[in-house]
């Protein structure tokens, strides 16, 4: 019971954050969603920064765990499979944003656990597509490369392109950008 209150306020928590931003996100609102009183969530954090940065990170990490590195963890066709995950539309909510993206661009400047959280989880979203990429070479699906840059490039890639998206309010430029980018990556296939 008691980890079930904890991962209903570590889901409401992400979802308010990620629709209304940290400073937008009403206390009130995440334990109504979460169906849980003030003194649980006092059981759990000390206050509503901790309990987001939690929610964030956990959620996020879920979310590469689920999309990049069960990737890696296959056994073949890692070009296929993340060529795959990128044109999934339903991977995504442009609507709303990359989550990690719009609170980078909200808090960073503004407090320092926020800039720390999210420099953690974008250095472990690079590796995660460096990971594919090194997969990718070791089975010559690609030729050897500079992974690091390339990773470094396709993060940065998706992120234009969600917030392109997201900007527009079209998944078509999304896609474009997608297959734009995935026409680079192949350019680094084994001739």
């Amino acid at each position: 019971m008691e980890q079930n209150t904890r991962q209903r306020l570590i889901d409401a928590t992400y979802e308010e954050v990620y629709s209304h931003g940290y400073q937008g996100a009403a206390l009130a609102n995440i334990l109504s969603n979460a169906g849980v009183h003030k003194g649980s969530m006092y059981h759990f954090f000390p206050n509503k920064k901790e309990m987001a940065l939690c929610a964030i990170k956990e959620k996020i990490a879920e979310r590469f765990g689920t999309r990049y590195l069960a990737i890696a963890r296959g056994d073949g066709d890692y070009l296929k499979h993340f060529f795959e995950g990128l044109r999934d539309l339903n991977q995504r909510d442009f609507r709303r944003g990359c989550p990690v993206a719009n609170i980078v661009q909200e808090m960073s400047n503004i407090d320092e656990d926020f800039n720390t959280a999210m420099k953690e989880i974008y250095a472990k979203f690079r590796q995660s597509v460096k990971i594919i990429f090194d997969k990718a070479v070791s089975v010559r699906e690609l030729q050897p490369c500079d992974t690091t840059k390339l990773a470094l490039f396709t993060t940065s890639a998706l992120e234009g392109a969600i917030l392109a998206a997201k900007a527009s309010g079209d998944s078509q430029d999304y896609l474009d950008c997608v297959e734009c980018l995935i026409g680079y990556i192949e350019s680094f296939r084994k001739k």
